[in-house]
Protein backbone atom coordinates (compact mmCIF):
# COMPACT_ATOMS: atom_id res chain seq x y z
CA UNK A 1 0.00 0.00 0.00
CA UNK A 2 1.35 3.39 -0.87
CA UNK A 3 1.64 5.42 1.91
CA UNK A 4 0.39 9.30 1.21
CA UNK A 5 4.21 10.51 1.40
CA UNK A 6 5.34 8.61 -1.59
CA UNK A 7 1.93 9.16 -3.83
CA UNK A 8 3.04 12.91 -3.28
CA UNK A 9 6.91 12.64 -3.89
CA UNK A 10 5.98 11.00 -7.01
CA UNK A 11 3.31 13.72 -8.35
CA UNK A 12 5.60 16.66 -7.64
CA UNK A 13 8.59 14.65 -8.86
CA UNK A 14 6.05 13.54 -12.19
CA UNK A 15 4.06 16.59 -12.48
CA UNK A 16 5.64 18.53 -14.98
CA UNK A 17 6.22 15.92 -17.41
CA UNK A 18 2.80 15.16 -17.00
CA UNK A 19 1.64 18.88 -17.80
CA UNK A 20 3.91 18.82 -20.70
CA UNK A 21 2.60 16.16 -22.14
CA UNK A 22 -1.06 17.71 -21.34
CA UNK A 23 -2.47 17.49 -24.96
CA UNK A 24 -1.30 14.31 -26.36
CA UNK A 25 -3.77 13.70 -28.94
CA UNK A 26 -3.05 17.23 -30.31
CA UNK A 27 -0.98 16.14 -33.42
CA UNK A 28 -3.28 13.75 -33.55
CA UNK A 29 -6.33 15.74 -33.72
CA UNK A 30 -5.07 19.10 -34.48
CA UNK A 31 -7.63 22.07 -33.12
CA UNK A 32 -9.46 23.01 -35.89
CA UNK A 33 -10.34 26.14 -34.37
CA UNK A 34 -7.22 28.54 -35.29
CA UNK A 35 -9.24 32.00 -34.11
CA UNK A 36 -7.36 35.43 -34.32
CA UNK A 37 -5.81 37.03 -32.02
CA UNK A 38 -8.15 39.89 -30.41
CA UNK A 39 -7.18 43.52 -30.74
CA UNK A 40 -7.77 46.27 -28.88
CA UNK A 41 -8.45 49.80 -30.01
CA UNK A 42 -8.71 53.37 -28.22
CA UNK A 43 -9.69 56.05 -30.48
CA UNK A 44 -10.78 60.22 -29.21
CA UNK A 45 -12.55 61.54 -31.36
CA UNK A 46 -16.05 64.12 -31.12
CA UNK A 47 -19.45 64.09 -32.36
CA UNK A 48 -21.32 67.28 -33.68
CA UNK A 49 -24.87 67.39 -32.98
CA UNK A 50 -26.74 69.71 -34.85
CA UNK A 51 -29.89 70.18 -32.83
CA UNK A 52 -33.93 70.03 -34.81
CA UNK A 53 -34.29 73.60 -33.83
CA UNK A 54 -35.59 76.76 -35.00
CA UNK A 55 -32.71 78.81 -36.11
CA UNK A 56 -30.84 76.03 -36.96
CA UNK A 57 -29.97 75.33 -40.60
CA UNK A 58 -27.53 72.67 -40.95
CA UNK A 59 -29.51 70.42 -38.33
CA UNK A 60 -28.52 66.75 -38.82
CA UNK A 61 -31.23 65.15 -36.76
CA UNK A 62 -35.06 65.57 -37.29
CA UNK A 63 -37.78 64.71 -34.83
CA UNK A 64 -39.93 61.94 -36.64
CA UNK A 65 -42.27 61.20 -33.61
CA UNK A 66 -43.40 64.00 -31.25
CA UNK A 67 -44.85 63.55 -28.00
CA UNK A 68 -47.09 65.51 -26.06
CA UNK A 69 -46.52 63.82 -22.97
CA UNK A 70 -44.64 64.85 -19.89
CA UNK A 71 -40.95 66.09 -21.07
CA UNK A 72 -41.65 64.36 -24.14
CA UNK A 73 -41.75 60.78 -23.47
CA UNK A 74 -41.84 59.12 -26.65
CA UNK A 75 -40.49 61.38 -28.83
CA UNK A 76 -38.35 60.15 -31.82
CA UNK A 77 -35.49 61.96 -33.33
CA UNK A 78 -33.43 60.19 -36.05
CA UNK A 79 -29.75 61.46 -36.33
CA UNK A 80 -26.71 61.64 -39.21
CA UNK A 81 -24.07 63.27 -36.48
CA UNK A 82 -20.78 64.29 -37.68
CA UNK A 83 -17.46 62.19 -36.11
CA UNK A 84 -14.41 64.22 -36.66
CA UNK A 85 -11.21 64.17 -34.70
CA UNK A 86 -10.83 67.71 -34.04
CA UNK A 87 -13.26 70.70 -32.48
CA UNK A 88 -14.23 71.97 -35.75
CA UNK A 89 -17.17 69.89 -37.30
CA UNK A 90 -16.18 70.85 -40.91
CA UNK A 91 -12.39 69.69 -40.07
CA UNK A 92 -11.26 65.84 -40.28
CA UNK A 93 -14.71 64.29 -40.73
CA UNK A 94 -14.03 60.89 -40.31
CA UNK A 95 -17.42 59.32 -40.51
CA UNK A 96 -21.10 59.89 -39.20
CA UNK A 97 -23.74 58.25 -36.67
CA UNK A 98 -26.52 57.25 -38.28
CA UNK A 99 -29.31 56.06 -36.32
CA UNK A 100 -32.13 57.27 -33.50
CA UNK A 101 -32.81 58.53 -30.22
CA UNK A 102 -35.97 58.62 -28.34
CA UNK A 103 -37.05 60.09 -25.24
CA UNK A 104 -37.37 56.86 -22.93
CA UNK A 105 -37.61 58.13 -19.38
CA UNK A 106 -41.32 59.35 -18.33
CA UNK A 107 -39.91 60.95 -15.42
CA UNK A 108 -36.87 61.95 -16.08
CA UNK A 109 -35.35 63.04 -19.54
CA UNK A 110 -33.39 59.83 -20.79
CA UNK A 111 -32.71 58.92 -24.75
CA UNK A 112 -31.89 55.81 -25.29
CA UNK A 113 -29.81 55.90 -28.21
CA UNK A 114 -29.12 53.57 -31.42
CA UNK A 115 -27.11 54.02 -34.06
CA UNK A 116 -23.55 52.78 -36.40
CA UNK A 117 -20.74 54.80 -36.72
CA UNK A 118 -19.93 54.47 -40.33
CA UNK A 119 -16.30 55.23 -41.00
CA UNK A 120 -15.58 56.99 -44.18
CA UNK A 121 -12.31 58.42 -44.05
CA UNK A 122 -9.28 57.71 -42.30
CA UNK A 123 -7.99 54.35 -41.28
CA UNK A 124 -10.87 52.32 -40.60
CA UNK A 125 -12.72 53.61 -43.82
CA UNK A 126 -15.44 50.99 -44.71
CA UNK A 127 -15.68 49.98 -41.14
CA UNK A 128 -18.94 50.60 -38.94
CA UNK A 129 -19.70 50.26 -34.93
CA UNK A 130 -23.16 49.32 -33.59
CA UNK A 131 -23.53 51.56 -30.51
CA UNK A 132 -26.32 51.87 -27.71
CA UNK A 133 -27.01 53.48 -24.54
CA UNK A 134 -28.97 56.18 -22.39
CA UNK A 135 -28.08 59.53 -22.77
CA UNK A 136 -29.41 61.97 -20.05
CA UNK A 137 -29.01 65.41 -18.85
CA UNK A 138 -25.63 65.10 -17.11
CA UNK A 139 -22.61 66.44 -18.55
CA UNK A 140 -21.04 62.58 -19.56
CA UNK A 141 -22.45 59.32 -19.71
CA UNK A 142 -21.29 55.59 -21.96
CA UNK A 143 -22.63 53.69 -24.54
CA UNK A 144 -22.07 49.99 -25.02
CA UNK A 145 -20.34 49.03 -28.76
CA UNK A 146 -22.84 45.94 -29.54
CA UNK A 147 -20.75 44.63 -33.07
CA UNK A 148 -19.01 46.30 -36.03
CA UNK A 149 -18.03 45.20 -39.13
CA UNK A 150 -14.55 45.34 -41.51
CA UNK A 151 -11.47 46.19 -39.18
CA UNK A 152 -13.95 46.27 -36.23
CA UNK A 153 -15.70 42.73 -37.02
CA UNK A 154 -17.18 40.95 -33.56
CA UNK A 155 -16.59 44.00 -31.92
CA UNK A 156 -17.46 44.70 -28.06
CA UNK A 157 -16.52 47.36 -25.89
CA UNK A 158 -17.54 51.28 -24.50
CA UNK A 159 -17.87 54.69 -25.22
CA UNK A 160 -17.23 56.92 -22.59
CA UNK A 161 -18.61 60.49 -23.41
CA UNK A 162 -18.06 64.08 -21.94
CA UNK A 163 -20.19 67.19 -23.07
CA UNK A 164 -17.66 69.22 -24.68
CA UNK A 165 -16.86 72.77 -22.84
CA UNK A 166 -16.95 73.98 -26.94
CA UNK A 167 -20.35 72.90 -27.19
CA UNK A 168 -22.96 76.43 -28.73
CA UNK A 169 -26.39 76.36 -29.10
CA UNK A 170 -26.50 75.19 -32.76
CA UNK A 171 -23.51 72.65 -32.28
CA UNK A 172 -23.62 70.17 -29.00
CA UNK A 173 -19.91 68.77 -29.19
CA UNK A 174 -19.29 65.63 -27.32
CA UNK A 175 -16.13 64.39 -26.78
CA UNK A 176 -16.18 60.50 -27.42
CA UNK A 177 -13.26 58.00 -25.78
CA UNK A 178 -13.88 54.50 -27.89
CA UNK A 179 -12.22 51.17 -26.65
CA UNK A 180 -12.65 48.65 -28.74
CA UNK A 181 -12.10 44.79 -28.92
CA UNK A 182 -12.66 43.48 -32.24
CA UNK A 183 -11.33 40.86 -34.37
CA UNK A 184 -10.60 42.03 -38.13
CA UNK A 185 -11.92 40.16 -40.65
CA UNK A 186 -9.42 37.96 -43.17
CA UNK A 187 -8.40 39.50 -46.19
CA UNK A 188 -10.32 37.79 -48.69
Amino acid sequence: MTTPSRTLIFLFVFLPAILAKGNILEDILPNPCKCCQENETRLHMYLHQFPHLPGVTNRNEYTMVSSPEPIGFGTMIVHDWVLTTGLSATENVVGRLQGFHLQAGQATTSWYTAHTIVFRDGSFAGSTLEVSGITEVKPNGEWSITGGTAAFASAHGTIKFINSQSSTATDAIKELDIHVFHTPEPAV
